[in-house]
């Protein structure tokens, strides 16, 4: 999440205006508080959390991103971008790669030992070492993974190099909230063996690429193909192929528009159980949530709860 005034701009209130209604989210588009409530509504049995309705609001924001993309003309199905979108999976292939090759040569019954003997050798000889705030650092990013940080600090250090804190906040953001979560509730031991984690692994690649191991085009074109079947089934679900937006106007506001309509049309529908819905997995959320200015009122969740509570406890009482 970039650090933008924009939500506040959207939010604030100029003394000569009407008060505005209270906004949720904003991506290119704002999702008024209200509209937010509805949409809760329409998702019974959904629980009727903040944390459900800041995903619900996430699912919002992604599917806006896209729609942006797809307005933009960007298809997301060329080689350049798809190999982008399939980084962080090709460095977990590249990863496993190389720690099969480490254990070949070992018997099962061995492989275990070997992997944590190896793993602290390795951090030894290479003198890796921890900032003093490393484990700050994670929950800070933990809580807020698009945050931009406001400088480049340094995660750890080791012998010929470094591992910056923007690597860190990379891999943070393709985990799942509910592990985002979790670190930020964990002890300073939990969160130190996992820094050390990370820091292994950003060793253990620089091994593999230093080795020539890489994923296999077999594999790659099984991750691709994934990829681009994502990409095509939120084109025909929600109507977002760039084709059918760019028959929507002649300019790039009209494509806006209508790209953001489809998106309310496809998110109200799957919601309410009338078309097929799955959130957009990380490969494709992370890259677009890096590329649109977007924010998310988390402040104002409680909020849209109580009002979806309210909308019920109003239809409830309307019935015969």
């Amino acid at each position: 999440m970039r650090a933008l005034p924009l939500l506040a701009s959207l939010l604030a209130l100029p003394a000569c205006s009407r008060p505005r209604a209270p906004v949720a989210a904003v991506a290119g588009q704002s999702l008024p508080a209200e509209r937010l409530a509805h949409l809760m509504v329409l998702a019974q049995p959904m629980p009727l959390t903040a944390q459900a309705a800041s995903e619900l609001a996430s699912h919002w924001v992604t599917l806006m991103a896209f729609g942006v993309r797809m307005a933009a003309g960007d298809s997301m199905l060329d080689s350049a971008t798809v190999a982008d979108l399939m980084r962080y999976r090709i460095r977990q292939e590249v990863l496993g790669e190389w720690r099969r090759r480490l254990l070949a040569r070992k018997p099962p019954t061995e492989a275990a030992h070997f992997d944590s003997t190896y793993a602290r050798e390795l951090l030894r000889t290479r003198h890796a070492r921890l900032t003093e705030d490393g484990p700050a650092l994670l929950r800070e990013i933990a809580e807020a993974p698009w945050k931009t940080l406001e400088s480049t600090p340094v995660l750890a250090t080791f012998d010929g190099g470094a591992v910056a804190a923007s690597r860190l906040q990379q891999y943070v953001q393709y985990l799942t909230p509910a592990t985002r979560l979790d670190i930020r509730a964990a002890t300073d031991d939990r969160i130190t063996d996992f820094l050390w984690g990370f820091v292994l692994d950003e060793l253990l690649e620089a091994q593999a690429e230093s080795a020539g191991v890489h994923v296999s085009e077999e594999a790659f074109r099984t991750m691709a193909h994934a990829c681009r079947e994502v990409v095509h089934t939120l084109w025909e679900r929600a109507d977002l192929s760039p084709a059918s937006l760019a028959a929507a106007g002649p300019t790039r506001g009209h494509r806006d528009e209508a790209a953001a309509r489809r998106v309310e049309s496809y998110l109200e529908a799957a919601v309410a159980r009338r078309v097929p819905f799955e959130p957009l997995p990380p490969f494709l959320t992370v890259p677009l949530l890096r590329d649109v200015e977007w924010e998310s009122a988390v402040e104002r969740m409680d909020g849209v709860v109580e009002q979806a509570r309210r909308l019920l406890a109003a239809a409830g009482s309307s019935e015969p």
